[in-house]
């Protein structure tokens, strides 16, 4: 064989190596490298609109843009469980079948007796049978109006949580003919809870999810500080009063200036008191900070309707639960959460 035979099957196995090692380059870049990039830790935030208000997440850790995605996925799912508004829900099912035993899944039926649990708490100031007084209101509808006293009293004699019947064996719930269950003041809460347990069971290195004045935190910020939580001040809401460091803690809101409109010069906002079905007079804002969102929510609604004195006193007889409770005239601090508090 001459020089340039040789020359010429040399260069074709150069070139044939040199093709399968970029070839092997290649395919190592699009299936080791790139998913190890994805796997590294990063940050993700996003925000979508749920449960009537704007829900931001922010994860920081390994295969957070999934993460974000999968807690977004598990609240957009049980918000179609648990809200009386979407006619697939299971509480819509029962508002339906009032009278009859209707069956729910374990979630509906966890959130249900959670309900029945903090009525029992707060002596029935927080009541999920509330719905029939809210929707004389306007509140859910937005088509908003005074009812007149005859119409509240009607709407009053099917507000009694301690009617509610559960059978926990078969999954099944009954309420009272002409009842409405109303899970928005223990709802949220829960399914923020839901998207927090599922970003802590991936381990995140650190997360706080928003929804709306419900916060759920994990971990602390990256420079190793708590979380920082501003606080709306009830008088101008569009500024900050209050800054509360959170560390691997929830905390939730309720105010009059949330959801509310005017009628003749008077302000008429969304937390009914169940005694009376009027909106719930003397406070401004309470700020609950605990453990999780669902005991949070639920409280920050029974301290509102309870008032400057009761409602002080159900804090401060809870174990591992702080407030700021602020009215027309003062602000209380819990003393556990006193030191930790600036005011801005």
């Amino acid at each position: 064989m001459n020089g340039k035979g040789v020359n010429g099957k040399r260069s074709l196995v150069v070139f044939l190596v040199l093709l399968v090692l970029g070839l092997l380059t290649l395919m190592g870049y699009y299936l080791l490298y790139l998913p190890y990039l994805e796997a590294v830790n990063t940050s993700t935030q996003r925000s979508m609109r749920l449960m009537d208000t704007v829900v931001d997440v922010r994860v920081d850790g390994r295969h957070s843009e999934r993460l974000v995605a999968e807690a977004f996925a598990t609240m957009e799912g049980l918000e179609k469980t648990l809200s009386r508004f979407m006619e697939e829900s299971e509480i819509a099912a029962i508002n339906r079948g009032a009278g009859q035993w209707v069956q729910v899944s374990p979630i509906t039926l966890e959130v249900i007796e959670l309900g029945l649990k903090m009525a029992d708490l707060t002596g029935g100031i927080f009541d999920i049978t509330i719905g029939a007084v809210l929707d004389l209101w306007g509140f859910g509808s937005g088509y908003y109006r005074v009812p007149s006293e005859e119409e509240l009293a009607e709407a009053l004699a099917t507000v009694d949580y301690s009617k509610v019947e559960i059978n926990r064996e078969q999954g099944l719930v009954r309420i009272p003919e002409g009842t409405v269950l109303d899970l928005g003041g223990i709802a949220k809460g829960y399914i923020v809870d839901a998207g927090t347990a599922l970003l802590r069971e991936a381990k995140v290195e650190r997360s706080i999810i928003n929804a709306g004045g419900d916060i759920s935190t994990i971990g602390r910020r990256p420079d190793n500080m708590p979380w920082r939580v501003g606080v709306q001040d009830p008088q101008k809401p569009s500024e900050i009063r209050w800054i509360l460091p959170l560390d691997g803690l929830s905390v939730v809101t309720s105010g009059d200036y949330q959801r509310y409109f005017m009628h003749n010069d008077e302000r008429y906002h969304h937390i009914i008191d169940p005694r009376d079905g009027y909106p719930a007079k003397g406070l401004r804002s309470v700020t609950i900070v605990g453990k999780d969102s669902v005991t949070s929510d639920t409280l920050s609604t029974a301290v509102f309707v309870l008032g400057w004195e009761d409602g002080r006193a159900l804090v401060e007889s809870l174990p591992d639960i702080e407030a700021i409770i602020v009215s027309d005239t003062g602000t209380w601090v819990s003393p556990g959460l006193a030191d930790q508090v600036t005011k801005q």
